[in-house]
């Protein structure tokens, strides 16, 4: 072998991986565009026609809000709205704090409709957060480095290729997260809500839950003020409250409701549009005789190799960190 002949076997192993993440970028909005949209109570579309029994209090299993992957029907109500591109905590935003709009400011995402794109002035009706993408190699989306995606980013990503499992036992719910491979605790054995000043943030923060009838209301606090709180780069501060409300429609769905209370972020909290999963069977999960989520890490050595590629391709030289400026 030639000494060019692994760069070339890397750089093309680069580019696969490129049209595969503008390819799964992509895939979440077109689908959402596509999909039909079903009248139901409440406002949420169901295609689960399942009338068996089941427990609304179990949640264990496998989920995904893309089925179809797993050679299963069409989830329409999986779908995030068409309104808004891809996978995001949506909802209504309210108005920022000044610091909240100068952290908003700072963050350069690379999804959503692109800055001063023709559909970015035409879509004036949805928030500048989701019109205001750039080249990832312009960005600074944390993910980009590997780094942690934190809790409401987690949960409002488990779409396409990233499902989610749930373990559950008398005193604990688990959920394991298949893309970055993270996980978060929900504690159910009483315990109250740490004050964060005596713990260490985390990026998952602390959570307790307890039911409400057969609604689980998670609360979690104590977040580590460095994540997004999705892929548009809204911000988070530590003193951030995440409220959960989760719940089973039907034998096959699971749903979520979020509402984001962080007084120096946000001048009013924050409640997300819903997000719903479908159940995926055991036996559809399978991959070569074994079953379960895979293993989706987020590797540095691997993102650093590809962002080299990524920035020489949008004009950026390592050697000189100004070579892309206009």
């Amino acid at each position: 072998m030639t000494k060019r002949e692994p760069l070339v076997a890397a750089a093309c192993w680069v580019l696969a991986l490129l049209a595969q993440s503008v390819a799964a970028q992509n895939a979440p909005r077109e689908a959402a565009q596509n999909a039909p949209r079903e009248a139901a109570p409440g406002g949420i579309g169901s295609s689960d026609t399942d009338t068996r029994d089941y427990d609304k209090r179990d949640f264990r299993g496998l989920w995904s809000r893309a089925p179809q992957q797993y050679d299963l029907g069409p989830c329409p109500e999986c779908r995030d709205p068409a309104t808004w591109p891809g996978y995001g905590f949506f909802g209504e935003t309210p108005p920022m704090t000044p610091e909240g709009q100068r952290r908003f400011e700072q963050n350069r995402p690379s999804r959503g409709l692109e800055l001063g794109g023709e559909e970015a002035e035409q879509r004036d009706d949805i928030h500048v957060g989701y019109r205001r993408a750039v080249l990832p190699a312009f960005g600074n989306d944390p993910e980009m480095r590997c780094e942690p995606l934190g809790l409401a980013r987690l949960i409002t990503f488990s779409g396409i290729g990233a499902a989610m499992e749930i373990v559950q036992t008398d005193d604990r719910i688990v959920q394991l997260f298949e893309w970055t491979w993270d996980f978060r605790d929900i504690w159910m054995d009483g315990r109250g809500i740490p004050d964060v000043e005596d713990y260490l943030p985390r990026f998952n923060g602390y959570s307790t839950g307890q039911w409400e009838g057969d609604t689980l209301v998670v609360t979690s606090t104590g977040f580590d003020d460095r994540q997004w709180l999705d892929q548009y780069g809204f911000p988070i501060s530590a003193e951030a409250v995440l409220e959960e409300r989760w719940d089973r429609p039907s034998p096959n769905r699971l749903r979520v409701r979020l509402t984001l209370i962080d007084p120096a972020t946000y001048t009013e909290p924050w409640e997300s549009s819903p997000k719903v999963w479908a159940l995926i069977p055991k036996d559809k999960m399978e991959i070569g005789g074994w079953s379960g989520i895979l293993e989706d890490r987020c590797v540095p050595s691997d993102e650093s190799l590809f962002n080299q590629f990524r920035d020489r391709a949008a004009g950026i030289d390592a050697a000189d960190p100004n070579s892309g400026d206009e």
